[in-house]
């Protein structure tokens, strides 16, 4: 083992996460589509479509892990909440959007696809895409509040999904750190989990572009 994969080894894996995607999840969050979320300034039928974006990943990604979850790194990570699609169905049904009925975009599929291969050979690597989700909790109510203001949304929907943990925010995500810092995840588990959060960061940021271009 050479000196970079030893400390790479060292590395708690959630740091590990962090450092290797933090030019992605900027580059992301850099993405227009992702601007007009987070000004509000987003056309509604775009949101909407987005919405069906997520509610595809997350039903998908829930489904998987349910399957694994006597996996032991899934049987600690994942919670009941993880598998809650409430306030995304509630969020499309705002809009006279059935969450059944969603079509996903090619961006979206293909990860779709990716999560499925992942769980036939490295269930493990599912907490990759977890990570991603979940990240994405942290300063999310500001993006609720800005679509609530540039949408002209109540407070109980069309943008509950951004806040879908209220006042449990911190408290889950603290959770999530220690519950993944805590297992002991191989030299390639702990690849496979970078490179799945890398590939989800690429997907939303595709998803954008494909929405915008539609």
């Amino acid at each position: 083992m050479n000196s970079s994969q030893s400390t790479e080894s060292s590395t708690s894996i959630m740091d590990l996460l962090r450092e290797s995607t933090k030019d992605l999840h900027s580059s992301a969050e850099g993405n227009q589509f992702q601007h007009l979320l987070g000004s509000g300034k987003v056309e509604k039928d775009d949101y909407c479509r987005y919405l069906q974006q997520l509610y595809v990943l997350h039903k998908t990604l829930g489904e998987l892990l349910q399957e694994r979850k006597a996996h032991p790194a899934l049987h600690k990570i994942v919670q009941d909440y993880h598998f809650d699609l409430t306030c995304l169905k509630n969020d499309l049904g705002f809009f006279n959007q059935t969450a059944e009925a969603s079509q996903a975009v090619p961006a979206t599929s293909e990860l779709t696809s990716a999560m499925s291969r992942t769980a036939a050979h490295s269930p493990a690597g599912l907490l990759g895409y977890l990570y991603v989700l979940e990240g994405s909790t942290n300063g999310a109510k500001f993006l609720a509040k800005a679509l609530r203001a540039g949408l002209n949304l109540p407070e109980t929907a069309g943008a509950s999904y951004f806040d879908r943990y209220g006042d449990k925010q911190r408290e889950r995500w603290m959770k999530f750190k220690e519950d993944m810092n805590e297992l002991e995840f191989s030299d390639e588990e702990r690849a496979e989990l970078v490179a799945n959060a890398k590939e989800t960061f690429h997907t939303f940021s595709k998803i954008g572009n494909q929405l915008l271009n539609k």
